[in-house]
């Protein structure tokens, strides 16, 4: 029983229940709106990924709407660390939970739906 120690990380949402595809190679998100929005340097799972308007990716710092997502190309699949060249995987098609989304995308959730349509939200 000494051996035992107290758990003291973090635990990560569980945010896909199915993933059936993926972004091919994953994106390069830019970490300047992402260190601005996230300030615990952590980009977590089903944060929504949008074009940056010069073939780069970024995350969004402000409330969504229809013409911020016009751009949209998935979620992020897992918890990583933001760091100066983030690479994620991005979830394009499968079922995701409302309830573990991050606050943006949750209040958002009717405009993820529209720009996201082979996602399912439950």
């Amino acid at each position: 029983m000494n051996n035992i120690k107290k758990f003291t990380g973090s635990r990560q949402k569980v945010v896909f229940d199915s993933v059936l595809a993926t972004y091919p190679g994953g994106v390069n998100v830019e970490n300047t709106d992402a260190k601005l929005r996230f300030t615990n340097n952590v980009l977590p799972a089903g944060t929504v990924i949008v074009s940056n308007g010069s073939s780069g990716w970024k995350v969004l710092n402000v409330a969504l709407t229809a013409p911020l997502l016009a751009t949209a190309i998935g979620l992020v699949l897992q918890d990583i660390a933001i760091e100066d060249f983030t690479l994620s995987s991005v979830v394009t098609d499968g079922t995701a939970r409302i309830d573990a989304l991050p606050d943006k995308e949750k209040t958002g959730i009717a405009l993820l739906k529209a720009a996201l349509p082979k996602i399912t939200f439950y």
